[in-house]
């Protein structure tokens, strides 16, 4: 992805549905699925851009998404810019959750499903729900680290439980 280069949200989703043909032909390189991670991270912030601009209107009348979506290439910033600032998903990293699935994307689910639970989607549903029950953050620690089945590199491992674990606390905040 070109970061200097603003993407038409068609051309996104485009760029997207090839990169996960490829993951489940299982002919993905490492920085493919980094570029497929990058493309999908900013789906996401513009998606909740959208989203944010649509309640805004929602009371006034209908909307657009299309003229959203221009509005939004309008406001893009260039690089330098973007490295100043912090990214939608940083300010947004913690934020209070209503469950622990809550914001996950299609990627960050598979890899957790494949990294931390041998890719048993069950498994990982599962412990989701069980963590959810939780009345503390200590008790959906534990029934988080309880649940896992990992494979894989050790670093893979420990960067997904990470991650993970990162996202519990959020549960319990008011």
């Amino acid at each position: 992805m070109d970061s200097e280069k603003h993407i038409p949200l068609g051309d996104l989703i485009k760029e997207l549905e090839k990169g996960i043909e490829g993951l489940n032909s299982g002919g993905s390189s490492k920085d493919a699925v980094h570029e497929l991670h990058l493309l999908s991270r900013e789906l996401h912030e513009r998606l909740t851009v959208l989203r944010f601009k649509a309640f805004e209107a929602s009371s006034s009348k209908l909307v657009n998404l299309q003229e959203l979506d221009e509005d939004f290439e309008k406001s893009q910033t260039n690089l330098i810019d973007a490295i100043k600032e912090v990214s939608l998903a940083e300010k947004h990293m913690h934020k209070p959750l209503s469950s622990v699935s809550e914001g996950l994307t299609i990627l960050e689910r598979a890899n957790y499903t494949s990294i931390l639970f041998s890719n048993d989607n069950s498994s990982f549903n599962d412990m989701l729900d069980a963590v959810d029950e939780c009345s503390g953050i200590d008790e959906a620690q534990e029934a988080f680290r309880n649940s896992i089945k990992p494979t894989g590199r050790k670093e893979d491992i420990e960067l997904a439980q990470i991650t993970f674990e990162e996202r519990i606390p959020r549960l319990f905040t008011a």
